[in-house]
Parts: structure tokens; sequence; C-alpha cells
């Protein structure tokens, strides 16, 4: 029940944002922009999501390796792109991370790392995001609206001070104990991952994380260009920090939310709005063209193997080749 209740959240939370957008602004320039989108660019921002894929992978089994738990690449970018079907389709609560905890658990039998680590996965993500982001952000500061400016700013920091935060023990021990029963468990893990696994991992995590962004600016710089959006690349820099933010809140393949969010953000740079919605769809349907491949990968899996655990602890921990 509480299930089918959060979906129907996500689903009015969506149709809600794209009733108002399509409502407000002239979504025939936004449709016309779409219909004679720069293939070639297109094209480029569809490569740049996969190498996303495998650069995300690699960080994953950094963090992995540190916690001793062995895994193929091959394998990683396989939960990552069926996480992105996973993420695109479903309007459930078992989204990419959750495939991912899943899948990982039955290769590795190692429950409590593979929620740790990918939700340390995620968080070093962020983490990459607020450095670059801040460190942009002077360059389109006075240039942007003062609440955007403001908010952009707010968010950086205060996403610095958790990470920071974080390796603060007794305060967050203390914070744990006032969590609700359900979510205690999966962040004592987090917390207890980012200890076990190392300041050596963590910053060579971060380090990809850095490779990861870039790779990321350069996709959604190439998707405005495909629709007619001539911006400065740094506006990108800038801006993805909360732009991925608005990719968590709860949402249908985070449709509606993210649509608001580079509306809201690239109107603030001198954007056309109904072109920053251009630019956010076609980022949507390159997560649904890999999100396709996702899903035959995860309906195949099991004919081609990909699914299937290791014979053996001892294969799980690093004995089956790459």
């Amino acid at each position: 029940m509480k299930d089918r209740l959060a979906n129907l959240i996500k689903l009015l939370i969506s149709a809600g944002l794209l009733f108002v957008l399509f409502r407000t602004l002239d979504v025939r320039q936004s449709w016309e922009a779409l219909r004679n989108i720069h293939l070639g660019f297109f094209a480029g921002a569809v490569f740049l999501f996969a190498l996303t894929q495998v650069i995300r992978a690699f960080r994953w089994r950094v963090l992995l390796t540190a916690v001793d738990v062995h895994v193929p690449a091959w394998r990683l970018i396989y939960l990552y792109t069926v996480g992105t079907f996973f993420n695109t389709f479903l309007p459930s609560g078992f989204g990419g991370d959750a495939i991912k905890m899943y899948e990982l658990n039955r290769y590795s039998r190692r429950g409590s790392e593979s929620v740790s680590t990918v939700l340390l996965d995620r968080w070093i993500g962020l983490v990459a995001l607020f450095v670059l982001g801040l460190i942009a952000l002077p360059l389109v500061y006075a240039e942007l609206p003062q609440p955007e400016a403001a908010i952009l700013a707010i968010v950086c920091v205060l996403g610095l001070l958790a990470s920071w935060l974080i390796f603060q023990k007794r305060l967050v021990e203390r914070l744990l104990g006032l969590l609700p029963g359900r979510l205690r468990p999966k962040m004592l893990s987090f917390y207890q991952a980012v200890h076990t696994a190392g300041t050596g991992a963590l910053w060579k995590a971060l380090g990809i994380s850095m490779l990861f962004s870039v790779v990321l600016f350069v996709l959604n710089y190439f998707l405005a260009l495909a629709v007619g959006i001539h911006v400065s690349f740094v506006y990108v820099i800038a801006f993805m920090p909360l732009l991925s933010l608005s990719m968590t809140v709860p949402s249908i393949g985070a449709l509606g939310t993210r649509e608001g969010a580079y509306v809201l953000l690239f109107g603030a740079a001198g954007v056309p709005e109904p072109l920053a919605l251009a630019m956010s769809l076609a980022f949507y349907a390159v997560n649904v063209l890999i999100g396709i491949i996702g899903g035959l990968l995860y309906v195949g899996g099991a004919a081609m193997g990909l699914r299937r655990a290791p014979r053996s602890r001892k294969e799980g921990q690093g004995v089956e080749n790459d």
C-alpha cells in the first residue's frame, strides 16, 4: 500500500510539473527544436552518456575493492546500464540504485557492502559536482539573477559542509540515532563504508568523479548545441549540481523535476525557456536510448550469463577474469 501511494505521488509530481511547464511555455518552439535537432551533437551526447556508465563503473569498483569486494568491471558496467533502465522507465521505489544493490548482493553475497558502496558512489559523484560548481560559480555569479545565484552558492557550500561533517564521528553517531528505523541501517552502513574504504580509495574515487563530471558537462553542452542553444560552457558547470539534485526528487524518471530545473536555471542565464525545455527533453531521450539497452540486457541477462552469481565465494572475490 505504501509503495502504491509513493508511486502515485511520483506520478502526480511529474504530471503536475509537466502540465505547468507545457501550459506556461511555447512548447511549439520546443518541439521545433527537437524536430530539427542536430543529429551529430545528439549522437555525441549519447556516446558520452554511455562513457559515463563506464567511468562510474570504475569509480564503483575502486570503492568495492577498498571494502574487499572484487567484481569485474564489465559486470559493474552492466549493472549501471540496467540501473538506467529502472531509473528511466519504472514508477516504483525499486529504482536504479536499488537494482544495483540487489544484483550486486546476488553476485557477491555481501549485502551490507552492496548497499553502502552504492550510496557512497552516489555521494562522491555529488561531491565532485559541488567542488566544480563552486569553482565555476564566481565566473557566472554576477550575470545571474540574485535568487538563482544565491541558491547555487548555498547548495554547493552546504553540500561540501555536509560531506565534511560525515567525518565528525561523534556528531554523526548522534544524528544517526535520530533517524527513523528503516533509514538508520542504510545510513549507518554508508557511514561505515566511508571509514572502511579509507582516504586513499575515497581520493581516487573523487578523481574519477572529476573525470565523470567533465564528461557530463560536455554531454550537456552538446545537447545545448543540438537544440540551438549557444551559452557559455561555464554555465553548464555551475548549474550541474542543482540539475543533478533535481533528478533525485521523487518523480517518474525525473520527468518534470529535471525539466523545471533546466528551464529555471538556463532561463536565468538568458536562454529562451522553450529551448531550455527542449534541452532537458533531449537529455531524457538520451536516457531512454541507454535505458532500452539496459532493459534488453536485463531481460536477456540470464541467457547471457550476466546475472549468474559466482559458483563459489572465492570466484566472487576476484578469481573471475575481467
